[in-house]
This record gives C-alpha cells, sequence and structure tokens, in this order.
C-alpha cells in the first residue's frame, strides 16, 4: 500500500517546483505565507486523491494538472489561459519524465518495469530523480518562455547542482542493484540521495527569495535617491520663483510709473495687459509651508502643460509637520499617479485637499480616471508593462506615512470614473 507521508511529500515536491516555475515568469498576488498555506492545501488534496484512489496513475495525471492550475491562479498574477496552458506542459513534462526513470531505473536494477511499487528504496530512488530533473526542465522551460524585458531570478548556472545530484542518485542506484548489498545501506543510500535533492530544492527557493529582496532593496534606494534629487530640485525651483516673484513684483511698480506718467490710450491698455499678465508670476500657493507651495506650484504649471485642470486648498493644514523629503515622497509619489491616470482620462481633472481630523493631518487626493486601477486585494499594481521594475512609488508612500504613524487608503468610483486616495498623519509625532 502507498506510504501516506510519501505520497504528500511527492504532491509538497511537485507543488514546490510549480511554483518556482509560475515564480520566475509572473508576479506573485499573495504574500509567501499565503503562498505556502495555499500550495500545502492543494499538495494534501492531491496526495488524498492518490491514496483514495489507489494510485491511480490517470487521476494522478489529471489532480496534478488540477493542482497546479488553481497555484498558478490563486497565487500569481496571470490570465486563466495562461494558467492552463503552462499547466498543461508542466504535467506532460512530469509524467514523460516520471515513466522514463522508471524504465531506467528498471534497466539499471535488473528489475521489473513495476517493481517500484514492491521496493521502497527504489521508490524512493526514482522519484527523487524525476522530481530532480522535473525542477531543471521546468526552469529551463521557464527561461525560454520568460519575457525579454523581464529579469529572471535564478541564473541558468545553478542548474549544474541538480543535474550534479541526478548523476549521484545515479550512481547510488547502480551501488544498490549490486548484489551483497544489505537492505539498511540500501537504505542509508536512499536517505542521502533525498538529503540531496532536499539541499538542491532549498537552494533553488533560499535564492529565488533572496534575490526578490535584494531587488527590493534596490528599488528602495533608487527610490530613496530619486526623491532626494527631487528635494533638490524644488529648492532651485523655490529660487528661481522667488527671483522670477521679485522681478515681477519691481515690474509692476515700473509699469504702474510709467502708467501715471503717460496720456496716451493706447500705451496704457498695452501697460495693462502687461501688468495683468505680470501678476501670473506672482500668484502663488501661501500655505505657510515653503516646500508644500514650490510642489504645488510645479504641479499647476505641470497640469497646464498637459491640459488638467488643477484644484488645491491647504490653507486649513499645510502639512509641516513633515520632514521635507517625506513630504515629497508622499506628495511627489501620489501626483505624478495622479497626472499619469488624469492625463489619460476624459475629464482630465486633479483636486488636492488637507484638513484636520483630531490628531491627524489628512491629505486627500481625486483624480479622473477612466480605467479601474489594477489590484490584488487592497493593495494597489503596477499598470505598467514591467510590473516588477516598478510599483515602488506607493511602498515608498506607505513606508513613508507609516513613520508618522499613518495611513493611507483609496477607493475608485466607477460611475463618476474617479480615482480616490486618503492619506492621514499623526500631526504630533514625528519620525524616527
Amino acid at each position: 500500500m502507498l506510504n501516506p507521508i510519501f505520497s504528500l511529500c511527492v504532491y509538497i515536491t511537485e507543488v514546490v517546483i510549480a511554483h518556482i516555475f509560475f515564480s520566475e515568469i509572473f508576479e506573485s498576488r499573495r504574500s509567501i505565507i499565503g503562498r505556502t498555506i495555499c500550495g500545502f492545501g492543494l499538495a494534501i488534496i492531491g496526495s488524498s486523491i492518490n491514496l483514495i484512489f489507489l494510485n491511480n496513475s490517470t487521476l494522478n495525471g489529471i489532480a496534478t494538472f488540477a493542482i497546479t492550475v488553481t497555484l498558478a491562479f490563486l497565487c500569481f498574477h496571470a490570465k486563466l489561459t495562461q494558467c492552463l496552458f503552462y499547466s498543461a506542459i508542466l504535467a506532460v513534462i512530469n509524467m514523460s519524465i516520471e515513466v522514463t526513470v522508471v524504465f531506467v531505473g528498471a534497466a539499471i536494477s535488473d528489475s521489473s518495469f513495476m517493481d517500484y511499487n514492491n521496493n521502497f528504496t527504489l521508490l524512493i530512488f526514482q522519484a527523487v530523480t524525476s522530481k530532480l530533473l522535473f525542477l531543471v526542465v521546468s526552469l529551463i522551460i521557464a527561461k525560454i518562455v520568460c519575457p525579454p524585458d523581464s529579469h529572471s531570478r535564478i541564473p541558468i548556472d545553478f542548474l549544474i547542482y541538480p543535474l550534479t545530484v541526478v548523476i549521484c542518485l545515479v550512481i547510488f542506484w547502480y551501488i544498490c542493484s549490486q548484489p551483497g548489498i544489505s537492505y539498511t545501506q540500501q537504505l542509508l543510500l536512499a536517505i542521502a540521495s533525498v538529503c540531496l535533492f532536499i539541499s538542491a530544492i532549498l537552494l533553488f527557493v533560499t535564492y529565488s527569495n533572496q534575490i526578490e529582496k535584494d531587488n527590493e532593496s534596490l528599488n528602495m534606494k533608487s527610490e530613496l535617491i530619486r526623491l532626494q534629487t527631487e528635494q533638490s530640485y524644488y529648492q532651485i525651483l523655490d529660487q528661481q520663483n522667488q527671483q522670477l516673484m521679485l522681478y515681477a513684483h519691481d515690474a509692476k511698480k515700473h509699469l504702474a510709473a510709467i502708467q501715471s506718467l503717460n496720456d496716451d490710450p493706447q500705451i496704457s491698455n498695452y501697460v495693462s495687459q502687461l501688468t495683468e499678465q505680470l501678476a501670473d508670476y506672482t500668484r502663488n500657493c501661501h500655505s505657510g509651508n515653503k516646500l508644500l507651495d514650490v510642489i504645488i506650484q510645479k504641479y499647476i504649471v505641470d497640469c497646464e502643460m498637459r491640459r488638467i485642470h488643477f484644484d488645491y486648498d491647504v490653507k486649513v493644514c499645510n502639512l509641516s509637520q513633515i520632514k521635507d523629503i517625506d513630504l515629497v515622497a508622499i506628495l511627489g509619489n501620489l501626483l505624478d499617479n495622479a497626472v499619469t491616470a488624469a492625463e489619460h482620462s476624459s475629464e482630465k481633472t486633479i483636486t488636492l485637499n488637507t484638513a484636520r481630523r483630531n490628531a491627524y493631518s489628512v491629505i486627500i487626493i481625486s483624480n479622473s480616471c477612466d480605467i479601474p486601477p489594477k489590484q490584488s486585494g487592497n493593495k494597489l499594481l503596477s499598470t505598467k508593462s514591467d510590473a516588477k521594475s516598478h510599483g515602488f512609488g506607493l511602498k515608498s508612500v506607505a513606508k513613508t506615512v507609516h513613520k508618522y504613524q499613518g495611513d493611507y487608503d483609496w477607493e475608485y468610483n466607477a460611475e463618476k470614473k474617479s480615482f480616490t486616495i486618503t492619506v492621514m498623519i499623526a500631526e504630533s509625532p514625528m519620525p524616527k
């Protein structure tokens, strides 16, 4: 009778390999804990079907296919057609490798094709070898189908290790098939093969997770550098605005003096027009927070160039408790996203409002948005083609807001085609 623990381990292994495959070509939909729970539950279901129907090959193949499709659809951002297509490929490869390994194993051990049902050590050798080869082939396929503009986590050089382990397993098979080898010695070699297999799986899983963390850390550092550059840009922009306002202020006085000395109506009318134009340069946001004023002025100009109506009201709350670089991180990223969405909408509107509610400063940014945002649960996702390399703007916002014991929420109104994000920041505590 099939060992329940062995059956569960086989299905867990297949789920892990499928997870490694899909993580190479798709972005994760859930956290590592959510993916682990989902994968373990699917492995239990597959193992139960295997035990109930007494290791029926046809049902095992169908169950493996269904489990792989479910794992891909629930845990990764993949279309159903993609899940079905890649799961079918994995199922065919898995079954083909299993049959080939059983055939080769029978030849090496000089036994019948179905002897693995009665020989536990042979069963372990064949299972470990087939799953290791399944991992290698899956990774090769992932490298082939991976989009050219994406970065694969696992280098091709890493395939040398599992292939070396396969060679070691074949040698173990040959040793076990020799006369005079006791069952205990065969079992020890089988345990050694399992340990080698586990080490190969752990190598890929650990390396993949480490690369994911390193990429995220690198992107966050790049985001910090970008924010520091933007902060310097706003400082330069503030100096330029101050000089321009001084010039406009002095020029208006000169024009007023010219107009008082002039008696020609045409010249008087011309001077009045110049004065009105200069008044545009002296209009500015006066919230009491210099950086906030500069940021708003920058987006006023940006929206005018893109023909976006930008309205703001920041008189009640000027966000003075937020450090400059943090204010750039919050408003810069949120307004950049708002401008991008509004520019591609029909209404082309953005509103920025600040208020005080209890002990919190509240930032409310609304923009027209014809296309609903991509999301996973309550998490917003990047709409750019290479999502793995983007989407760090909101992560930067979330990290910065958390420093001020705050939070943010968003909603999309499909009827009005508007997107609104609300940020709450504690006024009293200072960032660490």
